[in-house]
């Protein structure tokens, strides 16, 4: 059965909108996670216009697209301002059924991961390990290994600061 781009797109768009809007919110302020969204939307639309046709590993392959979304606008910024600075992205995520001395560590701790650690966290929210080795190249079981890496990390990093999450 052939599908129009309309009829893909509005697939696409009820399944993935609030989790690509999701994986945006927790890392920038909501305005910036609301246009990064609809410019990864923006880009679907183009790809399904230009290719008209079925998706064959949606989810992935969207999330792949809102990384590349993600990763021009850190760009962007970037050359705009030198160098990027996260500080103002997880000032902003700061939980409130924590109290202040936790959460402080919490985002000490994630500003102390690199950058595609930071991206590798985020995105195992929303995708399996296998879509995850899609996304960046690898099987399932390295991206599983990379992640236990990274949550080892997180671990390691408030025991020593001795914050029980």
């Amino acid at each position: 059965m052939d599908y129009t781009a309309v009829e893909v797109f509005d697939e696409l768009w009820e399944k993935y909108n609030k989790k690509i809007y999701s994986y945006f919110r927790r890392q920038f302020d909501a305005d910036t996670a609301e246009d990064l969204c609809q410019q990864t939307f923006m880009k679907v639309w183009q790809y399904l216009c230009a290719y008209c046709g079925r998706i064959q590993k949606p989810r992935p392959w969207i999330f792949a697209v809102a990384k590349n979304v993600k990763n021009d606008y850190l760009r962007t910024v970037q050359s705009k301002k030198g160098n990027y600075d996260y500080a103002d992205i997880y000032e902003k995520e700061i939980p409130v059924e924590y109290n202040f001395d936790e959460a402080l560590s919490i985002q000490r701790a994630v500003k102390a991961l690199t950058d595609e650690e930071r991206e590798l966290l985020s995105v195992s929210r929303y995708l399996s390990s296998k879509e995850i080795g899609s996304l960046y190249g690898i099987s399932a079981s390295a991206a599983r290994s990379r992640l236990q890496k990274v949550k080892g990390k997180l671990k390691d990093y408030l025991a020593e600061r001795e914050v029980n999450i």
